[in-house]
């Protein structure tokens, strides 16, 4: 009864047992995943143009394949050299362009703070996905479509579960290090002394 926000990956069976078991609970939506979506959309693109244009997959010849990493980058980060390898890759292609602009749309869309900012930046990613005709933009659109309630308490609150994705990691990387485990009560006291900053001896 006391839950009142519980954020979660952008899995319709999370959110199905979110709603079942904590029917008080408002849902956020982890922002990582939503940019790993987008991501995902430009490989999509990228590698559909390669097979159109070349009739094969990408080599380091080409400069959307050697450079594939500068098209999921934030652009802010890039270096000035970066900056113009990414401009011979979206001029090498006008596709590529264009669904690099809508990743960067979903990437102001997440900026947001309040409801008004997110609804005039929804305004434009729906506009920007409604003049193009390919599938993998509006494959993206109607995801976060289905996902604007929880993407709006993201906004809000700015909650994510990154904390739980680090303990889980730490569990994992644990369980690599030993080679598995066959001792579950030393495994569990092992994870909660590396999330509680200190270190078995």
């Amino acid at each position: 009864q006391r839950v009142q926000y519980v954020a979660i990956d952008m899995s319709a069976e999370f959110r199905k047992a979110v709603r079942e078991n904590l029917p008080k609970a408002k849902i956020s939506v982890d922002h990582f995943h939503v940019i790993q979506r987008a991501n995902l959309m430009i490989t999509q693109v990228r590698r559909r143009r390669s097979h159109e244009v070349l009739q094969r997959r990408g080599r380091v010849a080409d400069p959307a394949y050697k450079y594939r990493k500068l098209l999921t980058c934030n652009l802010e980060n890039l270096s000035i050299k970066q900056v113009e390898r990414l401009k011979l890759i979206l001029e090498s292609d006008p596709e590529l362009g264009v669904i690099y602009g809508v990743k960067e749309h979903v990437r102001e869309l997440l900026k947001t703070r309040d409801i008004h900012d997110f609804q005039s930046r929804w305004a434009v990613l729906e506009k920007s996905v409604k003049a193009t005709k390919m599938v993998e933009a509006k494959s993206l659109f109607r995801t976060l479509t289905a996902w604007r309630r929880e993407l709006l308490v993201f906004i809000r609150t700015r909650l994510t579960n990154a904390r739980s994705e680090a303990a889980n990691l730490t569990a994992k990387n644990l369980k690599r290090i030993g080679r598995g485990y066959r001792n579950h009560d030393h495994y569990r006291v092992r994870i909660l002394l590396y999330t509680a900053g200190l270190r078995p001896c």
